[in-house]
């Protein structure tokens, strides 16, 4: 999986930062009165960014794992057949958006209203007749965290036994995510049969 980052510090460190700043720290040994308190000042900024930098790779592997967490739950209580268990991983507003595309059909449901509904009726209707060991397995193929902010885009692959004969679907998901206070819900989901 491929995790987009909004700029690599680690890589430039030693050209853009320390290399001056070993510059500066010659300068002011020989101008000691007049740059001390700007060695200083530098100094501090220098390792600002870099804590920066550092808690930011350690906080995108966490939320990484946060947000596989989500997609993964929500499919099990799809699975599980569990409507108010599955509402809980959406954020609930007029923008929750849902797009289906199989083929050249696609359908767009707009609205918490909606995909409460919608929700209510795939996990209460759907037809599992004839279906047996079923079987969800997803890829995920890239993800970009942007604050409080998600999108990922994974490959997921449905394995079933239907009426005697192996049967397998697969889909391209795009995901878009939010965090409106500790957890990562769900906001735009689109489908895409391949």
């Amino acid at each position: 999986m491929t995790i987009l980052k909004n700029w690599d510090l680690s890589s430039r460190i030693h050209k853009y930062i320390l290399y001056p700043y070993c510059l500066i720290y010659r300068y002011t040994q020989f101008q000691n009165i007049m740059y001390k308190p700007a060695c200083a000042i530098f100094s501090a900024l220098v390792m600002m960014l870099i804590l920066m930098g550092c808690s930011s790779k350690t906080i995108t592997a966490s939320e990484e794992e946060a947000i596989k967490g989500v997609i993964n739950a929500e499919t099990q209580a799809w699975i599980d057949r569990d409507p108010e268990k599955m509402k809980t991983f959406y954020i609930q507003d007029q923008f929750q958006t849902r797009v289906n595309i199989q083929d050249s059909v696609y359908s767009i449901t707009t609205g918490w209203e909606k995909r409460s509904t919608a929700i209510d009726t795939l996990t209460k209707y759907a037809d599992w007749v004839g279906v047996d060991q079923f079987k969800v397995g997803k890829e995920f193929l890239a993800m970009k965290v942007m604050g409080r902010t998600a999108w990922v885009i994974l490959r997921e692959t449905q394995d079933m036994i239907f009426h005697g004969s192996p049967s397998m679907a697969v889909g391209i998901i795009y995901v878009v995510l939010e965090k409106p206070e500790k957890d990562w819900k769900i906001s735009c989901f689109v489908k895409s049969s391949i």
